[in-house]
């Protein structure tokens, strides 16, 4: 599970440390200047990507993208050990995630990010990170819940380079956590919403193990759940923002105006309701497997698909259903669900006998024994006898 620091937005006086932009490679966009020290690809690249944010971003809180004083300054390092060492530099400490610096003067604040070895990760980190960079150009002082609650909320999102766009995608890293804390199964409790509402840094800080699930949760509720009142606390929460407001105003004037309509017993009580009706990843597939097990193959193919889009590269949800549609008669569907199943690392010997199976079942014969051979090869202890069994079928359907 990975762990967020509150303290990432760091105000400094105006004095910038590192001043080499000139050896660095820049790209503009309408909203963004991006600063990149390995090529002038990378920075033009990461241009695009930040553009896709503000998308989301502008979508979401509909500021007035015409009221920035400054383009939005991020900066690529070029790995973790210079982005490492830069801040060392400024802050005496070295942090492995992303960082927004807010200086004094907002001209000179400034995102900083690095490569890392997975595209989701980084993009993930990115879209969190950027999110409170937006925010904070718009509101010097919006409340922690949501600043931090919104940011997560959108971490699942997933970046599309072709189409140059994120696809919406739930973020359920969460989600078993803050089960665990509602059913009282965690050294952790929940936060009243009341105190939730008007959380500084320090607090959710002091509070780390369940703050971030907690807010993650809320805008979650609010932005989902299907009592349309609900929905609305969200979208007037962001709109009764006071950008030049402080933080402890902000928060009070939104506890009391917007969430001041209901009782907190009320709003607990359904918030726990629709948090504990949420599903993960493995859930999905668990469900899934179960209802395989009893036959009900629509319901099954129902659940995988479902984690899949939670899970993109679950490797279990593709080879149950290539069950599926093996049970189906839909012989070349399985074929490519199993191979999807494979190239995501599923057991190479259940994969070939899968598919000889499956090769078997639609007559192709020449190939059903080449995937049979393969896996009693491989795995002579599970498949050589059953194998064995189907070769024999094998034989008589060709004699015919």
């Amino acid at each position: 599970m990975r762990k967020s620091v509150i303290g990432l937005i760091v105000l400094l006086a105006a004095t910038l440390l590192y001043g080499q932009d000139a050896k660095a490679f820049t790209a503009e966009t309408e909203h963004y200047r991006i600063v990149a020290e390995s090529s002038q690809s990378a920075a033009e690249q990461l241009a695009l990507e930040m553009e896709a944010c503000w998308k989301i971003y502008s979508d979401l809180f509909h500021f007035d993208g015409t009221q920035l004083t400054a383009k939005l300054k991020v900066r690529l390092f070029r790995d973790p050990d210079s982005f490492g060492k830069y801040l060392e530099k400024l802050l005496g400490q070295s942090r492995k995630d992303f960082v927004f610096i807010a200086y004094s003067d907002p001209e000179k604040s400034e995102l900083l990010c690095h490569p890392k070895d997975a595209q989701g990760a980084f993009d993930s980190s990115l879209i969190h990170q950027g999110c409170i960079q937006y925010l904070k150009a718009f509101v010097a002082n919006p409340p922690v819940w949501l600043r931090e609650g919104v940011a997560t909320y959108l971490e699942g999102y997933v970046y599309d380079a072709k189409a140059g766009t994120f696809a919406a995608r739930p973020n359920m890293l969460w989600l078993d956590t803050l089960k665990a804390s509602i059913r009282g199964e965690s050294a952790f409790r929940t936060i009243p919403l009341s105190d939730l509402l008007v959380f500084t840094r320090e607090m959710a800080q002091e509070n780390l193990d369940i703050f971030y699930p907690q807010a993650w949760g809320l805008i979650q509720f609010l932005a989902n759940a299907p009592e349309k009142p609900y929905n609305r606390i969200l979208w007037d929460s962001i709109g009764a923002l006071d950008p030049k407001a402080g933080l402890e105003d902000n928060s009070q004037k939104i506890r009391k105006r917007v969430f001041g309509w209901i009782t907190d017993s009320r709003m607990k009580a359904d918030f726990e309701r629709y948090i504990l009706s949420l599903k993960t990843a493995a859930d999905l597939v668990k469900d899934g497997m179960e209802s395989y097990g009893k036959g009900d193959y629509a319901k099954a193919e129902e659940a995988f698909l479902a984690s899949l889009q939670l899970e993109s590269a679950n490797n279990v949800a593709f080879y149950y259903l290539g069950l599926v549609a093996y049970n189906r008669k839909e012989y070349t569907r399985a074929e490519d669900y199993y191979m999807k199943a494979f190239e995501l690392g599923t057991n190479a010997s259940l994969i070939n006998y899968a598919l000889g199976v499956n090769a078997f079942a639609n007559k192709k014969l020449d190939v059903a024994t080449k995937y049979l051979s393969l896996a009693k090869t491989t795995d002579p202890a599970n498949y050589g006898e059953k194998v064995d069994v189907l070769m024999k079928r094998i034989e008589l359907e060709k004699d015919r």
